[in-house]
């Protein structure tokens, strides 16, 4: 399969830039020249055979369909599709991730196009999860912010799915907490007091739930040693 002129065959012909060298666990990320321009595309293809058949593979499956519910939101990257089962081809979006930022480099504006994105998200029935990474959020040249790695990102449930609904509603605050940390880190000027109240309060099994994530990454480390 091609995308844009892109195939396994040719990927590492096409490879301008490794933006990010994956480890055992993570995925390579590399900037490719498409036949429409540069595109980054995520690829599992080198990860160690159990994380890459298993973990990867799911990956690139649910991360292309988030992408695919998500489309036509100003502030997404546009999905272009798999190249295989272990890649996945993404629009670029130049500029530095918002962990780069200092205060005063944005707008309030910034914070008010960032909510917009947010709530366009959840208004599809989709969280985020991960917002509060602040590599997760893109800022071009023009100050633009863009959301990008939607891998954690997951649909609410059917009316009946209880667990899953309780997961979106906590996510969803954990969203929002996301959009107040970065404010609170770069503009903490724009900090409303609710904003800042619940950043001092943190959310309901907030640290349980980052203990689960922390313990997973360990035992994943382990098993692609």
């Amino acid at each position: 399969m091609a995308v844009d002129g892109i195939s396994r065959d040719n990927l590492r012909d096409r490879v301008t830039e490794e933006l990010r060298k994956g480890k055992p666990w993570q995925p390579d990320i590399l900037l490719v020249k498409g036949h429409s321009g540069p595109v980054v595309v995520k690829d599992y293809h080198h990860r160690p055979f159990l994380y890459r058949a298993f973990v990867g593979l799911f990956s690139i499956w649910h991360e292309n369909r988030m992408y695919r519910k998500l489309a036509g939101i100003p502030g997404i990257p546009q999905c272009y599709g798999k190249l295989d089962r272990h890649a996945i081809v993404l629009e670029y979006i130049p500029g530095r991730n918002a962990s780069k930022l200092s205060v005063g480099q944005v707008t309030p504006d910034f914070f008010v196009r960032l909510q917009k994105i947010v709530d366009q998200v959840h208004a599809r029935g989709i969280v985020l999860c991960d917002l509060r990474n602040r590599k997760n959020v893109m800022v071009t040249d023009r100050l633009e912010p863009y959301i990008i790695d939607l891998c954690t990102a997951f649909q609410r449930g059917s009316r009946w799915n209880l667990p899953k609904n309780f997961l979106f509603d906590l996510f969803y605050q954990d969203d929002l907490l996301g959009v107040a940390k970065l404010k609170k880190k770069v503009a903490p000027e724009l900090l409303s007091p609710e904003e800042a109240g619940k950043l001092s309060e943190g959310l309901f099994l907030q640290r349980e739930a980052m203990a689960v994530r922390d313990f997973c990454v360990r035992w994943l480390k382990k098993l692609v040693k």
